[in-house]
């Protein structure tokens, strides 16, 4: 199991791979049964340790993290757990606020609609609603003193 060294991987993420190296399912099933009985595949621990990588190293929004997790064959109950556990709803706007503050000093020679531009689709690009994105994009720019060109 050479797979699980790397990172966590998900069950279906398992049985996705040792089908596609051509092993039988009874094969897969054994497989992943004893990798299960020995603690080395966990849904539930896998997808608490992706929120937390997540939020930790590559912040996303819920729905962003939600459905990459759902991706990898995670069960909706588990990831509801994972998520209302790890990522409470009203930390998604201090979230996006952090990521839209560490951005600002790329955009900082744009005139303000193009820094407005970019950080509302770079935060839309992590999955942010664009109503989020927008109303952080004005937070951040007036929080740093950026009036109405």
């Amino acid at each position: 199991m050479r797979l699980l060294r790397y990172r966590p991987r998900s069950i279906a993420e398992v049985r996705s791979r040792l089908h596609s190296l051509g092993f039988t399912e009874k094969e897969v099933d054994k497989a992943v049964s004893t990798a299960e009985a020995a603690g080395l595949l966990d849904d539930e621990a896998f997808a608490r340790v992706w929120v937390q990588d997540r939020l930790l190293h590559h912040p996303l929004s819920q729905r962003a993290i939600r459905q990459e997790l759902a991706d990898k064959g995670i069960d909706r109950q588990m990831i509801n757990a994972a998520m209302q556990k790890l990522y409470p709803t009203k930390a998604e706007k201090e979230i996006a606020l952090k990521l839209a503050g560490e951005r600002l000093a790329r955009y900082a020679t744009l005139d303000r609609a193009k820094r407005m531009q970019r950080t509302i689709s770079f935060l839309t690009r992590r999955g942010f609603s664009f109503s989020l994105a927008r109303s952080v994009a004005e937070i951040v720019a007036r929080d740093h003193g950026d009036n109405e060109d």
